[in-house]
């Protein structure tokens, strides 16, 4: 019988002073590094009337071929959210992580830009206009 391995985990739940939870790094993550790949929950688009006026929209990305977060704002097509801590990241103008969306695999992968170190803070560019106010130095 062949022994299962678990590997440590990358990242996991940070609060964070004026932001709220967010994501961490559990361990130093090497450039272009996969750090999370996840299922999401689609939010089809008759659904989205009613939950883009909560705070659902907070933390969704945009889910159909040639768009862009900034294409939720329309409230056309679908939305998803991310079953993994991607879903907690936090914005920042200059972001150590960037997501891919695979689409039709319904799948959201969460790769590292640069090192980010351990006990970091792990965090993307919205790539839309933001409805809070982040400061250009987040």
């Amino acid at each position: 019988m062949a022994l299962l391995t678990v590997e440590e985990p990358l990242i996991g739940v940070g609060h964070y002073p004026g932001r709220g939870r967010g994501v961490r790094a559990l361990r130093e993550i090497p450039p272009k590094s996969r750090i999370e790949r996840c299922p999401v929950l689609i939010i089809p688009e008759k659904d989205r009337r009613l939950t883009d006026p909560s705070i659902v929209f907070t933390y969704v990305f945009m889910w159909e071929h040639g768009t862009t977060e900034q294409d939720l704002y329309r409230g056309d097509g679908r939305a998803a959210i991310a079953l993994g801590l991607s879903s907690l990241l936090n914005h920042s103008y200059e972001p150590n992580a960037d997501f891919v969306r695979h689409i039709d695999a319904l799948e959201l992968e969460l790769r590292s830009l640069r090192r980010i170190a351990a006990g970091e803070e792990v965090t993307i560019d919205y790539q839309m206009d933001l409805w809070f106010d982040a400061g250009r130095s987040s």
